[in-house]
C-alpha cells in the first residue's frame, strides 16, 4: 500500500498533521511571513537602542502577539518581557529545540497578514535614522548653521 492510497486519518497518525510553509514557520518562530510587523535577529539582540522601536513597535501594534525565542540569554529575554508587559502587550515565548538554531530571536505578528516592509527592527532603526538626516540636509543653509 502507498502513501497515497493510505485513509487520511492514518496517514496523519503515522506522519503527523501536515503543515503549510514548515521552514518558513520554524525560521519566524511559528509565523508566516505575511502576519509579521517586525522581528529581530539575534546578533543584535538586548541592544539598547533597539528597545526603543520595540517600545514604538508594541505601543503601535496592540493587537499584535510578541514571540520570543527561549533559547535567548536570561537577561535579555527579561528585557522583552519587561517591555512587553509595560506596554501590556500579549507575547508568548517559543522554547522548542528547533528554535535553537533560528537566528530570529524576537517577532511581532498579527493574527491575519499584514504584509508589512520592511520586517527587520534593525531596517526601520536605520531608515528613521537616515530620514532624520535627510531632513537636515534640506533644510536652508543659513537655518543648519543655528541649530
Amino acid at each position: 500500500m502507498d502513501k497515497q492510497e493510505m485513509d487520511p486519518h492514518v496517514k496523519t497518525g503515522l506522519y503527523g498533521t501536515p503543515e503549510i510553509n514548515p521552514d518558513e514557520q520554524h525560521h519566524y518562530l511559528g509565523n508566516f511571513r505575511e502576519r509579521i510587523y517586525v522581528l529581530q535577529t539575534r546578533e543584535t539582540a538586548g541592544e539598547n537602542r533597539y528597545m526603543k522601536a520595540w517600545e514604538q513597535q508594541l505601543h503601535a501594534h496592540p493587537d499584535a502577539v510578541l514571540y520570543l525565542n527561549g533559547h535567548l540569554n536570561k537577561n535579555v529575554l527579561d528585557q522583552y518581557i519587561e517591555l512587553a508587559a509595560k506596554q501590556q502587550a500579549k507575547f508568548t515565548l517559543k522554547s522548542d529545540a528547533i528554535y535553537d538554531q533560528s537566528d530570529v530571536v524576537a517577532v511581532l505578528a498579527a493574527h491575519s497578514a499584514v504584509h508589512q516592509e520592511p520586517v527587520s527592527i534593525e531596517d526601520t532603526i536605520d531608515s528613521s535614522e537616515t530620514s532624520s538626516s535627510q531632513k537636515d540636509e534640506k533644510k536652508p543653509w543659513y537655518k543648519r548653521l543655528f541649530s
